[in-house]
C-alpha cells in the first residue's frame, strides 16, 4: 500500500523509479505465499497418508517410518521456504519505509509486524515438526536455519519500526 500510495503521485514523482523497483517484489511475494498455502496442505497430507500405512511386519514398519520421515521433510520445507521468502522482503520494506508516502507510515509498520508474525509462525511450525524427525544432523541444521531466519525477521521488523518512527 505504501508503494501504491507513493507511485504515480505528483508530490512523490521523484520517487517513481524507486517505487517501480520496490513494488514488484511484494506483488510476487503475494503470489508465492498463496501457492505455499496449497503446498503446505499437500505436504501435511503426505505425512498423514504415511501415518495410515500398515505396520504389521518389520518391513511395513520400515516403509511406514521412511514415508513418515519423508512427509516430515516435505512439511518442514514449506515453512522454511516461507521464512526464506519473508527474508527476501526485508531490504525492500526497509527502503520503502524510508522513501514511501509518510501518510502511509502505519501501513509499513503493520507490514513489518505481519512479516515478523509470519516468520514466527513458520518457526514454530518447524519446531513442531522437527520433534519427530529422526535424523539428528538434519534436525540441527534445520533448527539453526529457522532460528537465523526468525532473528532476521525480528531485526528487520525492528529496523522498519525504527525508521518509521524517525519520519514525521
Amino acid at each position: 500500500m505504501v508503494g501504491q500510495m507513493t507511485y504515480g503521485k505528483r508530490q512523490f514523482e521523484t520517487l517513481d523509479g524507486v517505487m517501480r523497483r520496490l513494488i514488484p517484489p511484494f506483488h510476487q511475494a503475494m503470489d508465492d505465499l498463496l501457492q505455499m498455502v496449497d503446498a503446505d496442505a499437500s505436504a501435511f497430507n503426505s505425512y498423514m497418508a504415511a501415518l495410515k500405512m500398515p505396520k504389521n511386519t518389520a518391513e511395513e514398519k520400515q516403509r511406514r517410518d521412511a514415508a513418515m520421515q519423508d512427509g516430515l521433510r516435505q512439511a518442514l520445507a514449506v515453512p522454511e521456504a516461507l521464512a526464506g521468502r519473508i527474508s527476501a522482503l526485508w531490504p525492500h520494506l526497509k527502503e520503502m519505509v524510508v522513501h514511501g508516502n509518510i501518510s502511509c507510515k502505519s501501513d509499513a509498520q503493520v507490514a513489518a509486524k505481519a512479516l515478523e508474525a509470519a516468520a514466527f509462525g513458520a518457526y514454530y511450525n518447524i519446531l513442531t515438526n522437527l520433534r519427530d524427525v529422526s535424523d539428528e544432523a538434519f534436525r540441527t541444521a534445520t533448527h539453526r536455519r529457522a532460528s537465523a531466519l526468525l532473528q532476521e525477521a525480528k531485526d528487520g521488523a525492528a529496523a522498519v519500526l525504527h525508521a518509521a518512527e524517525g519520519r514525521s
